[in-house]
């Protein structure tokens, strides 16, 4: 009679830790919804992208710049620009700007692993006055990146941008005030 007992107990108990763990992805992706930013319309990302090119124009003179790019500006130009590689390939990328860090978020297929990703990166001038970036956590799927993973992410993207950095321009400053990303730079 005992072990009938038992026996039911572990059944009823298997069924609860089966039930809980179908339902786990459906209870993470409900707390993972975030606020979806917004992208511009294409006419108005031609307009921001011929505006970036008229202050780089102006800054050829010597003139500091200041170029500010709020989340869904942002938003824009990454998910236009960035591109699939061997690699990796993300999609419906979302940039949120936020005590002074940047936000992303998306969808990420890389060495045959899909899922959604997200990044925090704290932002600044190097003393070179190159963009800084440092990403500070990262999570894919939910569980959290090693610190070892992220400082190697950190090099390669900081590797990366000094390369396309315009050439011949300082970054002063770089920093995240209400909800826009502010850099100001001259041309040496």
């Amino acid at each position: 009679m005992k072990t009938k007992k038992v026996k039911i107990i572990l059944i009823l108990s298997l069924l609860v830790a089966s039930a809980l763990a179908c339902n786990l992805p459906a209870a993470v992706t409900k707390s993972e919804k975030k606020e979806v930013i917004p992208t511009i319309p294409a006419a108005e990302q031609q307009q921001l992208e011929n505006q970036i090119a008229s202050q780089i124009s102006q800054a050829a003179s010597g003139q500091q710049i200041t170029v500010e790019l709020t989340e869904s500006q942002l938003t824009s130009l990454i998910n236009s620009k960035i591109p699939a590689t061997q690699d990796a390939q993300f999609s419906n990328i979302q940039v949120t700007l936020n005590d002074n860090q940047a936000q992303l978020s998306g969808d990420v297929v890389a060495s045959g692993i899909s899922g959604k990703v997200s990044i925090s990166l704290a932002v600044s001038a190097d003393a070179e006055g190159k963009p800084a970036l440092t990403i500070t956590n990262a999570t894919l799927n939910g569980f959290s990146l090693p610190q070892s993973m992220l400082t190697n992410i950190s090099t390669s993207i900081n590797d990366g941008i000094k390369g396309q950095t315009g050439q011949g321009f300082i970054i002063q400053s770089m920093s995240i005030s209400d909800h826009k990303l502010i850099i100001t730079a001259q041309k040496l």
